[in-house]
């Protein structure tokens, strides 16, 4: 318990201290949800494959950010690390400018994950190589991918005869191409998932993100919901 207790006191300082920054300058910040189901099934002892639709809404929850649908295929070599090669293809909705309507993009990601238990905390890292272009349009015509290295560590407390156990999330994006007008970013999470067996499982996360380097900060808060069935 006290070293659940350290890294969640260590997470709150990160989360406040990215936060107090936030307020010191201009910044523009957002609530969004998201909503999540999907499943997953083994193939073999060391393959899986996993889909997931989702969808988003932002503008303090007012409108329709974007929705998508992603497939990811893991391959096991060991029982502790994971390999990863996830495509999402997104159909985001721009209502800002003077161009505005629905545009789709394609998204892949491949990475690699790696746990290991410490006492009662089980800890998992993940370093994601990330690519994501506008469909239909050329670099000729105007799109640039946007290319980020995403690295995240995450702890999950084991309590003893309790299902909800908290788990706590920091993840890094590092943008890859500055001439795209990215950014790099900083990502917090805190929240639960529980296996409810034959039903599935469910999963609520409290997000918080913010740009890094940015003279006016994008802070956003997401609530996330999530489902998963087994098969």
């Amino acid at each position: 318990m006290i070293k659940f207790r350290i890294l969640l006191t260590a997470f709150l300082v990160c989360f406040f201290t990215v936060s107090a920054f936030g307020q010191s300058g201009g910044r523009v910040s957002d609530v969004e949800v998201w909503l999540k189901a999907g499943g997953k099934v083994d193939l073999t002892d060391k393959w899986e494959i996993a889909f997931e639709e989702q969808i988003r809404f932002d503008d303090d929850v007012n409108a329709l950010k974007n929705f998508h649908t992603e497939i990811q295929l893991t391959f096991k070599p060991i029982e502790a690390l994971s390999l990863h090669a996830v495509s999402r293809y997104i159909t985001r909705n721009d209502n800002s400018g003077s161009i505005q309507g629905f545009e789709d993009l394609f998204r892949y990601q491949f990475g690699a994950s790696y746990k290991h238990d410490l006492g009662q905390l089980r800890m998992k890292y993940r370093a994601l190589y990330q690519h994501r272009n506008e469909v239909g349009i050329s670099e000729a015509q105007g799109d640039i991918p946007e290319k980020f290295l995403r690295l995240r560590t995450s702890a999950e407390y084991k309590i003893k005869d309790w299902k909800y156990d908290p788990q706590v999330r920091v993840e890094y994006f590092n943008a890859l191409n500055d001439e795209v007008g990215t950014n790099n970013q900083i990502r917090f999470g805190f929240g639960t998932e529980r296996d409810y067996k034959k039903f599935g499982e469910l999963g609520f996360f409290y997000l918080f993100e913010s740009s890094l380097g940015l003279n006016i900060k994008q802070l956003t808060h997401i609530l996330s919901f999530k489902y998963t069935y087994t098969f």
